[in-house]
């Protein structure tokens, strides 16, 4: 093993990795530290405060420093082990509650300092936040650790797109398409030849040889060359746009210096990598024509699956920004410290890595926050990740860096990631139907220039799930799939918005914008408590069961209960709330609103507060508990919206005997489509079953 020489510190970095320190804090081991301000100036002569500083989001600095007060933040850092070989190395960052007008004030605010004895102080926190903004690293000792190997960059190396950069990526590109086979499998028996509607061709040169590009019908392009694809941020900038005024003009070939910065530096990247046909939304389809469009969201799937590689413009918030960065390559090589035992980890030399390395630059990305980016990217074999700092790559088989090409550590992959690695290996396709929820709950959360987009934004997954689990594409129902019904209805989100365009049914998550999140799946026996009778979807284009969603609605037999909900205060969200029946009142303490239901009254002024009708819908019967919908009358006799939805745990027995004494009986109900008797009654509710329509 190659002996490791210590990296140049600061003093202040130096006292961190000492055996003791006057101003450690016994309670926390906290030091202080540079504040944010010093720690930029910092960087060019200390490896670790560059580390540190390279290490900070850009966007949470900026939040940080327009926050609270003016006066300039105050760091501490300190060591917590793992195991013998292993330590977190974290740094953290506040500002005091304001400036200091004494010297009294000032000693107050300054965090941990020696005690007047010389002995170790307590911590004293007078900031405006005590958590302030928090930067964690990972010390590592390679004599024990297992890791790929660390490459070290040519200092010359300051473009992302550098010579040295782009031999890499082809050594990625050369070694994924012939060693990995979990990243060579297609469905399709023509993925080979197989192009898009259209393509750009960037082998195209101007006069002079001035590189250019110029649209392609995918038909007549060359069959033995392979197109790659960009994933990009589009921004609010009007750039170019494939349409009737442009179509001539990209078929003649533009140079790429008329182009959006990212688009142009997307061909350059694709040429240079050996690649003929680049393949980019703006510019490959009709953007004025709806049926190019439709029929574009209808081929997605294939576009990004089929393609050779995914480029993707990770850091880039829009066309404008570019995919390629200027970097500083000394902070990209691992700070080397000497480490004493007293620590609590083995003595010897370590090195400092980014724990949130992936998480930092690519999960938490500008690019990972869209959602017709998140599909590109879970449909892409290869994805070649430009980054502020650094080159990533992402395949069906590995994580690699320019730091380390071989492989990320464990330690920079943190949990987040690593559920997007079993999604991204296209492992959960084998699995029958089991990790669509994981996908949607992925996916929810995810931004959308155009809220309507929302099923579109998912078509090609969903095609390519499909096709993996041998369904049908009547199978498909709004976002979620027929089979996994009644329990795809019981999604939860919290703090959600239903927009006011109609966009989909209030029973699919797909109708609500915010994070979602399902149940784990009971691991008990359990029974269905409602029929699925019929399913109405009206679609544009018809009969396209990917289509746009136009009215829809599911007629169900079940089990109802009526009540009132008293609306003293809010609810939104995982919500407690009481409904009160004629024959009692039941407590539902996991209820869960989908929108924001307002306070309509204070129940303390002793006025009349106005009662929400709602409609309690058990779906599924889990020995200890039962889960359902809430729903709301519509002006139309027996049709129902949902609300939200609940569960009634067997687990408080007197809430439980209040729930079916509610459902028992007749249960108040007069709004419905039929009523039946039901033969033999149920366990916990009436003797009657009754059909409506939820839309």
């Amino acid at each position: 093993m190659t002996e490791l020489t210590p990296s140049t510190l600061c003093s202040a970095c130096q006292l961190i990795f000492q055996e003791s320190h006057a101003s450690r804090s016994d309670s926390t081991g906290e030091i202080p530290h540079h504040g944010l301000e010093a720690l930029a100036s910092r960087a060019s002569q200390c490896h670790l405060c560059l580390t540190v500083f390279m290490s900070i989001d850009p966007d949470a600095y900026r939040t940080f420093r327009s926050k609270g007060s003016a006066v300039d933040s105050v760091g501490f850092a300190w060591i917590s082990p793992i195991a013998r070989d292993q330590a977190r190395l974290k740094f953290r960052y506040v500002k005091p509650a304001k400036a200091p007008t004494s010297p009294e004030e000032n000693k107050e605010n300054r965090g941990p300092t020696p005690s007047s004895n010389g002995s170790k102080a307590s911590l004293v926190l007078n900031w405006e936040e005590t958590t302030g903004l928090v930067v964690e690293l990972i010390l590592m000792n390679p004599k024990y650790a297992v890791e790929p190997g660390v490459r070290t960059i040519d200092a010359r190396s300051v473009s992302t797109a550098s010579q040295e950069t782009i031999e890499l990526a082809k050594q990625w590109i050369q070694d994924c398409t012939f060693n990995h086979m979990k990243c060579s499998v297609s469905a399709n028996p023509d993925a080979s030849t197989w192009k898009p509607t259209h393509l750009l061709d960037v082998s195209v040169k101007g006069p002079r040889g001035v590189p250019g590009l110029k649209l392609v019908d995918g038909m007549f392009a060359d069959p033995l060359s392979e197109y790659v694809t960009l994933s990009h941020c589009w921004g609010k900038t009007k750039t170019i746009r494939l349409h009737k005024g442009t179509l001539s003009a990209l078929r003649q070939g533009v140079s790429l210096s008329s182009l959006p910065k990212t688009f142009a530096e997307a061909a350059s990247v694709a040429d240079r990598l050996g690649f003929r046909y680049l393949w980019i939304d703006a510019l490959c389809i009709r953007q004025d024509s709806e049926a190019d469009v439709l029929a574009a969201m209808g081929q997605m799937h294939r576009v990004y699956s089929e393609a050779a590689l995914n480029i993707a413009a990770t850091s880039s918030r829009d066309d404008a920004a570019g995919l390629i960065n200027t970097r500083n390559v000394a902070a990209l090589q691992p700070c080397i410290v000497s480490v004493n035992a007293s620590l609590g980890v083995d003595e010897g030399m370590y090195k400092i890595l980014r724990s949130t390395l992936w998480h930092d630059l690519v999960d938490a990305s500008p690019l990972s926050k869209r959602a017709w980016a998140f599909q590109e990217r879970c449909l892409a074999k290869r994805t070649l990740h430009f980054t502020r700092n650094e080159v990533f790559w992402e395949c069906q088989q590995m994580c690699c860096s320019e730091v380390f090409p071989k492989g990320l550590p464990a330690t920079m992959r943190p949990p987040s990631s690593q559920e997007h690695e079993e999604f991204f290996s296209k492992r959960i396709h084998h699995q029958r139907h089991g990790n669509w929820h994981q996908l949607v709950q992925m996916y929810s959360p995810k931004r959308l220039t155009y809220a309507s987009d929302k099923l579109l934004a998912l078509t090609g997954l969903a095609k390519q799930y499909m096709a993996r689990n041998r369904l049908h594409a009547d199978d498909y129902l709004v976002g979620m799939w027929k089979p996994q019904l009644p329990h795809a209805l019981l999604w939860r989100v919290e703090q959600g918005r239903r927009p006011t365009r109609y966009r989909a049914p209030t029973w699919t998550w797909a109708s609500i914008d915010g994070a979602v999140r399902y149940p784990e799946p009971a691991t008990s026996q359990r029974e269905t408590c409602i029929e699925i009778i019929d399913l109405d979807v009206n679609y544009h284009p018809a009969g396209d069961h990917f289509g746009i969603v136009e009215s829809a609605k599911m007629k169900v037999r079940g089990f109802m209960a009526r009540g009132l909900l008293r609306r003293t205060h809010d609810y939104w969200g995982r919500t407690p709330c009481v409904v009160q029946c004629t024959k009692a009142q039941v407590e539902l303490e996991n209820a869960s609103f989908d929108d924001r239901l307002p306070k309509l009254s204070d129940a303390s002024s002793g006025m009349l507060c106005e009662m929400l009708e709602i409609y309690l819908l058990p779906v599924i019967d889990v020995v200890d508990r039962v889960e359902g919908l809430l729903l709301c009358a519509t002006m139309k006799k027996g049709e129902f919206r949902r609300i939200g939805c609940f569960d009634v745990s067997t687990h408080d027995q007197v809430n439980w005997d209040r729930f079916r004494s509610v459902m028992k009986g007749d249960a108040e109900m007069n709004n419905y489509l039929e009523r039946l008797d039901h033969a033999n009654g149920y366990w916990f509710a009436s003797d009657y079953t009754y059909t409506i329509n939820v839309v």
